[in-house]
């Protein structure tokens, strides 16, 4: 297989790189606090569909109908994006009682703060913004405060295509 074909199987969004470097700023914002891969995955929803959870705070990413089934398949993609980023020496793989989990490293912030594009600013407020208000919950709180406002959005959505 040349570089060609493969790279034609390269999708431009949600792949590894991007998931990667949403979930190191995520993880950034909370240093030298760890999370687990499924706090990641509700964590990096709040930081790219902020506005579904809070109606005064814009979202990073658009309101796509259906985007809440976003959280059963981002598991995989964080996943990648995690292993990418721990080799390059960004994230670090912790192994304790809770089992895995994953924090920044010393080298995160100087590699974020190289990065000057308004998304990766917008990216980083919104991190900070999802830290700072769901950082503390466990994985039970924030699928009880999501589970509600994620079938409302479908609902929402539903409805506009019944009308």
């Amino acid at each position: 297989m040349d570089i060609m074909e493969n790279s034609k199987n390269i999708n431009p969004f949600n792949n590894s790189v991007e998931a990667g470097l949403r979930i190191l700023t995520i993880l950034n914002e909370a240093f030298p606090k760890s999370f687990d891969l499924q706090n990641l995955v509700y964590l990096d929803y709040l930081t790219i569909h902020s506005a579904d959870i809070d109606k005064t705070v814009k979202s990073l990413h658009p309101a796509v109908p259906y985007r809440s089934g976003e959280i059963m398949v981002r598991g995989s993609i964080i996943d990648k994006g995690l292993n990418l980023f721990v080799a390059k020496n960004l994230i670090e793989k912790q192994y304790n009682l809770n089992g895995i989990e994953y924090k920044a490293t010393e080298n995160a912030m100087p590699f974020l703060e190289s990065l000057e594009e308004i998304y990766s600013i917008e990216l980083q407020n919104r991190a900070k913004w999802a830290i700072d208000k769901f950082s503390k919950h466990t994985k039970q709180e924030l699928k009880n405060i999501m589970t509600p406002k994620l079938s409302e959005i479908d609902n929402e959505f539903n409805i506009e295509i019944l009308q």
